[in-house]
């Protein structure tokens, strides 16, 4: 039986996702928000803007409900100035940011996975050009544009980390995020101020 077209946008998230998340395996509390350069990002800032891209497409748009306070979103939204973000501590700690993330995530995706067929290809609310299943690829495309700066990001700070483009089959998938639930099991303490 062939996926739908849902079953295939969500696969995509879910790469992305598993991508995204490996990004950043390893990185040590003093390299979060490291500046490498003064026009680039740090990791923790690129990682929090994926996140308030997701809330906006799924939680605020679909489900009326939010995460992260309007604060955070604004720190980490699309069009704040590199001074803003040097000038300013984030609002939320790292630990708090990443699991954020899981619990967005996580009431997305099964939000997706019952969300009505024919949903996916109504208009997206507030830009009616493009519908659910378009914004849930450019999600995607979105994450795995940002995840390649994180993994340079994390070379440039002599901390390299795994290959990308991983996680395509979910026996993969699975393998890469028990891996990766290890890790921030284990160290998501450290990333609390």
């Amino acid at each position: 039986m062939n996926p739908t077209a849902a079953e295939m946008a969500i696969e995509a998230v879910e790469v992305a996702e598993c991508n995204l998340l490996q990004s950043f395996i390893n990185v040590t509390p003093d390299q979060v928000y490291s500046q490498i350069l003064p026009e680039l990002n740090s990791i923790g800032w690129i990682f929090g803007h994926c996140i308030v891209h997701y809330q906006w497409v799924i939680d605020l748009s679909y489900q009326e409900k939010r995460t992260l306070s309007k604060e955070v979103c604004n720190y980490f939204r699309y069009g704040t100035t590199k001074e803003e973000i040097l000038q300013n501590k984030p609002p939320i700690s790292f630990r708090d940011l990443v699991d954020s993330y899981l619990s967005i995530s996580k009431s997305s995706l099964e939000y997706l996975r019952n969300v009505d067929e024919n949903m996916i290809y109504k208009e997206f609310v507030p830009e009616p050009e493009e519908s659910l299943l378009q914004h849930l690829h450019r999600m995607a495309f979105h994450f795995m544009g940002h995840m390649g700066q994180i993994v340079m990001i994390k070379r440039a700070l002599g901390n390299p980390g795994p290959s990308f483009v991983d996680g395509i089959t979910k026996p993969q998938r699975d393998m890469i995020m028990e891996k990766w639930y290890e890790w921030w099991t284990s160290s998501r303490n450290d990333f609390h101020p």
